[in-house]
């Protein structure tokens, strides 16, 4: 042991210290939720994904899109933006959907208004003078009425299976449709710059134009089911590929089955 630890066990001093300041953190503003119009923003601004490089922490600002409900494969967005050489460390703003989901990727949900929003203390209230009691009424002796008899309850029946949402018309252009807790089974198309987003699996009866993100909530065995394989982006648990990367696959526009494997999406093509 040295002088100077034997000096500061005898002194007591403390082990650390903590200095509790802001720190500035570079801002992504989401004006966008559509994970192809995000990699191609990206790519306009720092040119090629990078390799290797250290990443810059990062919050992911959701003041822009709050009040327009729309939905966020975090899981995905935060893997697009660790290709860009940013490391998200948390949201701010957004509305309460946006926020849980957030959580729910294990985004910390950082608020700068907290205090400020937060509802002044109440300031204690002087009790009121007390009112002379009246005096008491004689009250007749009732004989007590005969204990009621506990209803007994109904029997719990076994919890069904959640039945999947059904969509029977074309998903058109511009369109975003989120089938939370429950699996999707699209009897038509999807088509190209529309979003079909499910806790579950995902069963377009068509063809698929658009974007597919299955497992968000979570559920690595989830799956995508095609007629016919032609996305802009597939997704599931936040492992996505786009269209570009696609493209050139021996299943593009064939009949497909997508699952996740290993933490890599496979694409299985049906005869």
């Amino acid at each position: 042991m040295t002088a100077t630890t034997r000096k500061a066990a005898r002194t007591g001093a403390p082990a650390l210290d903590i200095d509790q300041r802001s720190l500035a953190l570079t801002h992504v503003h989401l004006y966008e939720t559509h994970l192809l119009k995000l990699t191609r923003s990206l790519s306009e601004r720092f040119g090629n994904p990078g390799v290797g490089d250290e990443r810059q922490p990062c919050v992911i600002d959701l003041a822009a899109i709050a009040d327009s409900g729309k939905w966020i494969d975090f899981p995905a967005l935060v893997s697009l933006l660790r290709n860009y050489r940013l490391e998200p460390v948390g949201v701010v703003h957004g509305n309460d959907q946006q926020k849980t989901q957030a959580r729910g990727a294990d985004l910390p949900v950082f608020d700068d208004q907290a205090v400020a929003d937060a509802p002044a203390q109440a300031q204690p209230q002087s009790k009121p003078e007390p009112e002379p009691a009246a005096e008491p009424e004689p009250v007749k002796a009732e004989e007590p009425a005969p204990p009621a008899e506990p209803a007994s309850p109904a029997p719990a029946g076994p919890a069904g299976p959640i039945a999947p949402m059904i969509l029977r018309h074309p998903v058109r252009s511009g369109t975003e449709l989120y089938a939370q807790g429950q699996d999707m089974v699209v009897m038509n198309t999807v088509g190209a710059g529309a979003r079909v987003v499910a806790d579950g699996s995902i069963y377009i009866h068509g063809a698929l134009k658009g974007t597919a993100a299955a497992g968000a909530g979570n559920q690595i065995e989830a799956r995508i089911f095609c007629e016919s394989f032609e996305p802009e982006i597939i997704a599931i648990c936040g492992t996505f590929l786009d269209g570009e990367q696609l493209a050139r696959h021996p299943a593009w526009g064939k009949r497909v089955l997508v699952e996740l494997v290993d933490g890599q999406l496979m694409v299985h093509p049906f005869d």
